[in-house]
């Protein structure tokens, strides 16, 4: 597996691995994306309304719901939990 960053955008290439090795790239690579949006680091799209956040992940539902909130405020307290920290 090679990456690179190209303007921001983070390209993997995947060269002879395994599916279960690739799954686990990107599901890293998808948690450190999701923690650095919850931090305010980068902006953030929401999976269910597909709304965009320029400023990152938002405190509570755009759309008033409750369930999505509840995720957006666990992401939020993990991301700020020790060991997480963007250093």
């Amino acid at each position: 597996m090679t990456a690179s960053n190209n303007g921001g955008l983070e390209v993997l290439i995947y060269e002879a691995c395994s599916e279960q090795e690739a799954l686990a790239v990107m599901d890293k690579h998808m948690r450190d994306y999701t923690m650095r949006a919850a931090r305010g680091e980068h902006g953030w799209i929401c999976s269910d309304c597909c709304m965009s956040y320029p400023e990152g992940m938002p405190d509570e539902c755009f759309h008033g719901h409750q369930g999505c909130t509840d995720i957006i405020q666990r992401d939020k307290r993990n991301a700020m939990q020790e060991g997480n920290e963007p250093w």
